[in-house]
């Protein structure tokens, strides 16, 4: 009898800044969608989009349900030095537990601070430019892509080794 797919939840997620620590717990992150420039080319008869491997500019955009002082004395820091932001997460499933981290590094670009609204949950945003993205699952590496050293990794297929040969 085959296998029948059961649907996955996430039950918990937590965000730390690399050396600092934990930031707060999370109730959304978006990670970076994965999407390379295009161009429409004529084939006489026909039109089609052609990949050019050049990645669009990859954003993480974080909720936090509660934060502390690390997440300013990151800020303080991310005109310095690029923040380094971990988040981790648990997905129940029919097969049981598996974990996910997934690392970004890059400049804070945008921080929204919480609302004052009383007996509302505590609301903090924050988007991050990337410039570092890696995702693990149960310590998989699944993408991983570093703009400053020219490496698009994904499930093990770096997509940019021959470019990167050819001009580095």
């Amino acid at each position: 009898m085959a296998d029948v797919r059961k649907s996955q939840t996430i039950n918990g997620a937590t965000l730390f800044v690399e050396g600092l620590g934990f930031i707060g717990t999370t109730s959304e992150v978006e990670l970076p969608a994965i999407e390379f420039e295009t161009f429409e080319g004529n084939g006489g008869v026909y039109k089609r989009e052609i990949n050019t491997a050049m990645l669009k500019a990859l954003t993480t955009k974080m909720k936090l349900s509660e934060y502390n002082k690390v997440l300013y004395e990151s800020m303080a820091k991310h005109f310095t030095e690029e923040t380094q932001i971990y988040v981790k997460w648990n997905v129940s499933g029919k097969k049981g537990n598996f974990s996910h981290v997934a690392t970004f590094r890059g400049e804070i670009k945008k921080f929204t601070p919480p609302k004052v609204e009383y007996g509302k949950e505590i609301g903090v945003e924050l988007e991050l430019a990337n410039s570092f993205y890696k995702l693990e699952e149960d310590g998989n590496t699944r993408v991983l892509i570093d703009l400053d050293a020219y490496v698009c990794e994904i499930d093990g297929v770096d997509v940019w080794q021959e470019l990167r040969e050819n001009i580095l």
